[in-house]
Formats: C-alpha cells, sequence, structure tokens
C-alpha cells in the first residue's frame, strides 16, 4: 500500500481557482480550501505594494504517487516555485481509520505500486502550529520573529467544547475564537521558535498561544531560495 501524507498548499487567494482546476484536471478525490490571511506588517505591504494579503488554505490527504504528480504540477503550471506564487508541503499519516476511509481520499489508487522521486535538496523542515486567542496573532508572530521566524498564514477557528482543566491550569476557554497560525520553519530552529511564542505569548499571557509541530516530507515553493538564507526569506510567500 502507498504511504498517505496531509497534502497543504497556501496559494494567493486570487489563485484558488487555478488550484482547484489543477486538482481537478490531476483527479485528486478530496480537497478542502479555506480563506486565511498573512502576517506581514503594514510596512512590508507597503514596501511590496500590497494592499491586502489574503490567502487560501488547501488540504487534502494523498497518496505517495498523487503527492508527487501534485507538486510537479504546482511547479509546472502554477509556476508554485517562483517567490510570492504559494507553497506546499507534506505530513506523512501514521493510520486511516477504515479501508472506506482510505478509499475516499486515494480514489481507488492506494494499492498502486509507488513510483520513486529522488529529492535532489532534501529539506529538513517543519510546520509550527499555533493557537491562540482571536486579536492576538501578531503577538505570537513577534515572538516567533525575534527567534527567527518569518511569516505565517491565519485561519479563523472556533473551539467546539470548554475543559475545567484547562480553563483552571491555563485560563483558556476552548469555545471561543481562536487564530491558527502556520509558520514553515528550518528543523535546526524550531525549538527556539516554538520556546519564544510559549515564553512571550503562552499560557498566562492575553494569546493564551499553545504551540506544537509537526514533521515535513517533501516541499515545494522553496527551491529559488539558498538553504543557507534566514529563515524569513523562505517564508516571504505567507507573510
Amino acid at each position: 500500500m502507498q504511504n498517505l501524507y496531509w497534502f497543504i498548499m497556501i496559494s494567493k487567494r486570487s489563485d484558488a481557482e487555478l488550484v482547484l482546476e489543477l486538482c481537478q484536471e490531476l483527479e485528486v478525490p478530496r480537497l478542502y480550501s479555506c480563506l486565511a490571511n498573512g502576517t506581514a506588517k503594514s510596512q512590508l505591504l507597503d514596501l511590496l505594494g500590497l494592499e491586502l494579503c489574503e490567502k487560501t488554505v488547501h488540504q487534502t490527504v494523498v497518496t505517495h504517487n498523487k503527492l508527487h504528480e501534485l507538486i510537479s504540477a504546482l511547479e509546472w503550471k502554477l509556476h508554485i516555485d517562483l517567490p510570492g506564487q504559494g507553497i506546499a508541503l507534506a505530513i506523512p499519516l501514521s493510520s486511516i481509520s477504515t479501508k472506506k476511509s482510505l478509499d475516499f481520499f486515494a480514489g481507488g489508487h492506494a494499492e498502486d505500486e509507488m513510483k520513486e522521486k529522488e529529492q535532489v535538496h532534501p529539506r529538513q523542515m517543519e510546520l509550527i502550529i499555533a493557537i491562540c486567542n482571536k486579536g492576538h496573532t501578531e503577538d505570537v508572530m513577534e515572538c516567533a520573529r525575534a527567534a527567527g521566524a518569518g511569516g505565517g498564514t491565519v485561519l479563523h477557528a472556533k473551539g467546539t467544547a470548554g475543559s475545567e482543566y484547562a480553563e483552571k491550569f491555563f485560563g483558556l476557554s476552548l469555545v471561543d475564537e481562536k487564530e491558527i497560525i502556520y509558520i514553515v520553519s528550518k528543523k535546526d530552529t524550531r525549538n527556539a521558535i516554538m520556546q519564544a511564542i510559549t515564553d512571550g505569548a503562552g499560557p498566562g499571557t492575553k494569546a493564551h498561544a499553545l504551540v506544537f509541530s509537526l514533521p515535513v516530507s517533501d516541499t515545494a515553493g522553496f527551491r529559488f531560495y539558498d538553504d543557507t538564507a534566514p529563515v524569513h526569506a523562505k517564508n516571504d510567500f505567507v507573510n
């Protein structure tokens, strides 16, 4: 059976329809898209000539073969590797609940033979996820940037249930409106960024940010950035 991945692509909101059309062309069975915003400060937006940093986050489960078809298509047809066009990343899944769920996401291709794809310059990247109270994204990002992070992408969410434990020990009500921040980071800067967020915007602060990270196995949208460049250069798109 093929390996499975949670695939995330962050595009300009104006390119959302193009991404959808591409996924339909490649017969990606399911695609979940939501509106999001970048975290660039207004000075940076003015410098780049941008009025508003609007993004769309596209997410789905894909097989090994479909993942590499998607990445190749995004690079060749949407030019995702050009600065400002978008980024994509894949997170390995450890399991899936049922055979029906597998077929739902794999579109009948889970048993296909896996195609080999050589990674010329494999990157040790991580996806840092911070969940904070609404209106405190910039508090989180100021801490993250001080530790070497660049930009992030913000999704708006709301919890579904409260927890007496969470309220007692963290001062956190899960039913409040939240902001979920995605930050792509080099693996060797992950711990510093997470610690900075926890220290400056974590439980006990108004932001009440909870932070964790996930390993990233494949990426797109970083090819034209030298691996020695600072993290913020690699994250310019999601600013």
